[in-house]
């Protein structure tokens, strides 16, 4: 059994990049090459988070790359095909909620079984993947694209829960990956006017390209907003002080979609009554993964202005720490090179 390089959230939940035996082929599973693999926000936080979080497996869940063995009871698949990686895909398909049509919610998938949070992931040079997680995406999807094929689908879902945005207003609190993403979707989908709450200035920066009319800082926002309509709030910085703001700046009959998950609350529950404000919780994805990579090949959204490095696996660690800083937006790592 040959090993390599990985990064590694330990049992004692620390993030080491240490020397993992690579997955042996099984006959119901597949084997990728990783060609590049994301460092979502969340990842930054995989220590404090052991409710989704395992200790004791590689890390990694925004991925792509190439089929370089197939299982001999695996079918539709073959070596060489290039696919992006649902880390959530592995699901029952007979609880409750995949008979519904509610994969998201499949506890298999999403709390026993995902990838780079319970099972091993993409920051390593080879995955072992169930085929359930498997997305074919064309040759022609640029690689970077398809690197961001995950992060785009839990954009998407959360825009997609506000209802129709044409002619609305919209605003996006927190200005990572997720919210550029948001503030990109809801342009293509119409919205008015989109509006961008960030306090970093490094992530401010990218408003204008993202297609925010304003971009501001949350000490800036009673000011500036305070006699704008707003009808959708899409939360993805997961503060609370950030929701108890976005429930103030809703109209009547409101829309807050909250995909940022953090601490506390902010939901003053009189301020919902009173105004009679939805509230919607966002919580990974479905169809949107496959319609993540439509949208991605087709140019519909740009991402390639928000990738801010590609490094080598031996360099991981210093892209965390550089990530915590909020000084650049996102890194992809490449394990193969």
């Amino acid at each position: 059994m040959t090993a390599a390089q990985a990064v590694v959230l330990t049992a004692d939940r620390r993030i080491v990049l240490e020397s993992r035996p690579e997955p042996e082929p099984r006959h119901d599973q597949v084997i990728v090459d990783i060609d590049l693999c994301g460092i979502c926000g969340s990842d930054l936080h995989a220590p404090h988070l052991p409710q989704v979080y395992r200790g004791g497996f590689v890390m990694g869940h925004e991925s792509s790359g190439r089929i370089s063995h197939v299982g001999d009871s695996v079918t539709g698949w073959h070596v060489g095909q290039r696919v992006a990686i649902n880390p959530n895909g592995n699901v029952c398909g007979v609880c409750a909620d995949c008979v519904a049509g509610r994969p998201n919610f499949c506890h298999q998938a999403t709390m026993e079984t995902a990838l780079g949070l319970q099972k091993d992931g993409a920051l390593a040079r080879r995955m072992a993947a169930f085929p359930g997680t498997l997305r074919a995406v064309p040759e022609a999807m640029g690689r970077v694209e398809a690197a961001w094929v995950e992060p785009t689908a839990t954009a998407l879902r959360a825009v997609e829960l506000a209802g129709d945005l044409t002619g609305r207003t919209v605003a996006v609190y927190g200005g990572g990956p997720i919210g550029q993403l948001a503030c990109r979707i809801a342009a293509h989908r119409k919205a008015a006017r989109i509006v961008l709450v960030e306090p970093a200035p490094e992530r401010r920066r990218f408003g204008p390209a993202s297609h925010a009319d304003v971009t501001l800082t949350p000490d800036q926002v009673p000011a500036e907003l305070g006699e704008m309509a707003v009808d959708v709030v899409i939360e993805c910085s997961g503060s609370a002080a950030a929701r108890q703001q976005a429930i103030q700046l809703l109209v009547h009959d409101g829309v807050l979609v909250d995909v940022g998950a953090g601490p506390g609350g902010g939901f003053d529950p009189d301020t919902v009554l009173l105004k009679e404000i939805t509230i919607r919780g966002s919580f990974v994805y479905g169809s949107e993964f496959d319609d993540a990579i439509d949208l991605l090949t087709r140019g519909d959204i740009r991402v390639d202005d928000l990738t801010t490095a590609i490094m080598p696996l031996e360099e991981a660690l210093e892209a965390f720490e550089t990530l915590r800083s909020a000084e650049v937006m996102k890194v992809l790592i490449a394990p193969n090179g």
